[in-house]
């Protein structure tokens, strides 16, 4: 890895990890969005995984409001309270199958996961990561998932 790349993942963690909760949502959705068709082949194998269909399951069948709270939950580890979901299940998976498990409920955004709305406008932190991580290497937003993930 380059210094330009490792300067360029050091500024989009830490720029992605000070947007409040609900913006980083956005901000996984969309580009788990834009780039899906690249994920499977790079680095999930098309491989079925029982934890993170499970997780993904578990999400499907909360409420829409509820799915929500849920992920806010999962990215958010450091939050003490009533869970949607166990976070235990999430913490105890590896980081490519979270990347997995982020890739299966961005495939069923807006249809039994709740999507971003076609009228929502992200914030401008959160359109400035965005913007930061238009990066033609998928391999570096890869390494960007595994480490805000």
């Amino acid at each position: 890895m380059t210094s330009t790349n490792v300067n360029f993942l050091e500024q989009s963690v830490s720029k992605f990890q000070s947007l409040e909760i609900d913006d980083r949502l956005t901000v996984l959705a969309l580009l788990y969005t834009e780039i899906s068709d690249a994920i499977p082949s790079l680095c999930l194998n098309n491989t079925p995984n029982e934890k993170t269909a499970n997780l993904v399951a578990q999400i499907q069948n909360l409420p829409q409001g509820e799915q929500l709270f849920a992920l806010r939950q999962l990215l958010n580890q450091d939050e003490v309270g009533e869970r949607a979901i166990p976070a235990e299940e999430y913490a105890s998976i590896n980081v490519d199958d979270k990347l997995a498990f982020w890739y299966q409920l961005a495939q069923n955004l807006g249809t039994s996961i709740i999507g971003v709305p076609n009228d929502y406008i992200p914030s401008e932190k959160a359109t400035e990561v965005l913007d930061l991580l238009h990066t033609p290497n998928i391999e570096d937003l890869v390494t960007f998932f595994k480490r805000v993930l």
